[in-house]
């Protein structure tokens, strides 16, 4: 394929900037609006604008795919974990769209013009694959949780209050007192599970395991549930026979920590009788540099910790399922990773949505995914289905977008 290379010794810089490419006519339809973005350092500037034939695609798909900027970033200014807000000045337009697919359908269509190869060279093209999972965070209102997100929900009510959104504000101090004080039933895997028997859809259950006593940290971060309960071992034996997968929700300071990860990887498997292979770290706690590393290590063979915790989004601009770049070998990562795109919290606690526009949002991130036919996974916790929170209307349009692909 003739495409342009930029030099060897180019620079990256951050904070991320993207550049509009404007598609030929032929391929309108792989871009959005007919376009394409790549980072700024991909291409070749002429007088008249950006020649989609002057963008070293190769170099754009890497550089986004494996989230460099951002790597670049925690070398330079300290691990975010998960959190959108401390990438200063981004160009947050690459989280809006799977940019990576999107190029590589249009180098495909580029390809089939160009008639380089026989036809159906490259086999067919694969179907959307969405994955529906939980983290099993809580199966009862502890003091912890009560805490937690009571002062969420105290923080939010006064930020509306100071914004002048007083209507928004006494919603949130009433979710406050609620989750404070309320005496609500947190088990609805009954519910949860023939929601997703209705549906069709099998998901993936990430649960905790940790034998370690407990710390003031460790009782105020991590779940208080411990595996060993009865009714616990007899809920994930279900899981498995209707066909659910269980995975690993590794503990919140285990993000570096690959003997950590393979202990309480070693204690879930040892409990349930069942081979642990995924997981998804607790409060998305991760590093390029680290976490991947030691969950390898740790024996983990499939991560879906890629995901912001403040925002939905690409975090890298794909949705597809991988085998990140580790630089300390210079060779990929044997575990593969997938992102997440969009959880409960995005839809009900970090933007003040109405029930149409929740519907609206979770209906985007679907059909984008499925649009590029991508690979990627929807969060939804289960304790979010008992009447503090009352989440089950997101869950259920989720469920019905899901089950029209």
């Amino acid at each position: 394929m003739p495409v342009y290379n930029i030099p060897p010794n180019f620079e990256i810089s951050i904070p991320l900037q993207l550049e509009t490419i404007k598609l030929p006519e032929w391929a309108n339809d792989c871009g959005v609006n007919g376009q394409l973005m790549v980072p700024r350092e991909c291409l070749e500037l002429g007088l008249s604008g950006v020649d989609w034939k002057k963008v070293d695609w190769w170099t754009a798909i890497f550089l986004l795919m494996e989230g460099w900027h951002e790597r670049i970033w925690e070398k330079t200014h300290g691990v975010i974990h998960s959190y959108s807000f401390k990438l200063k000045d981004w160009d947050t337009r690459a989280w809006d769209h799977a940019w990576v697919n999107r190029i590589a359908i249009f180098l495909r269509r580029w390809v089939e013009r160009k008639n380089i190869c026989k036809e159906n060279f490259m086999g067919p093209l694969p179907n959307a694959k969405l994955i529906l999972s939980h983290d099993v965070d809580a199966v009862s209102k502890t003091m912890p949780i009560r805490l937690k997100q009571g002062a969420f929900n105290l923080f939010n009510a006064l930020k509306c209050s100071s914004a002048g959104r007083i209507g928004e504000a006494f919603k949130y101090y009433g979710k406050a007192l609620r989750m404070l004080f309320g005496q609500g039933n947190w088990n609805h895997f009954e519910e949860l599970l023939e929601m997703e028997a209705d549906a069709e859809i099998c998901a993936v259950y990430h649960f905790f395991a940790d034998d370690r006593r407990k710390t003031l940290k460790r009782w105020l971060f991590d779940p208080g549930y411990d595996i060993p309960r009865k009714e616990l071992n007899s809920l994930i034996a279900r899981l498995s026979a209707a066909g659910h997968e269980v995975g690993l929700h590794p503990a919140f300071d285990s993000w570096r920590d690959a003997d950590l990860i393979a202990n309480q990887r070693s204690i879930l498997e040892e409990k349930t009788g069942l081979p642990i292979l995924s997981c998804r770290q607790h409060w998305l706690r991760f590093s390029w540099k680290d976490t991947w590393t030691a969950q390898t290590k740790g024996g983990i063979k499939k991560d879906s910790t890629l995901m912001f915790n403040d925002r939905p989004g690409f975090r890298n601009s794909s949705c597809l399922s991988w085998h990140p770049w580790n630089p300390r070998k210079s060779k990929p990562h044997e575990l593969t990773a997938i992102n997440s795109v969009l959880m409960d919290s995005h839809l009900y606690d970090y933007h003040s949505f109405t029930e149409g526009e929740r519907k609206d949002e979770i209906s985007c991130w679907v059909e984008e995914s499925k649009k590029v036919l991508g690979e990627c996974s929807f969060l939804w916790h289960p304790h979010t289905l008992s009447q503090d929170y009352g989440w089950q209307g997101g869950l259920k349009c989720l469920l019905d977008k899901m089950s029209a692909i």
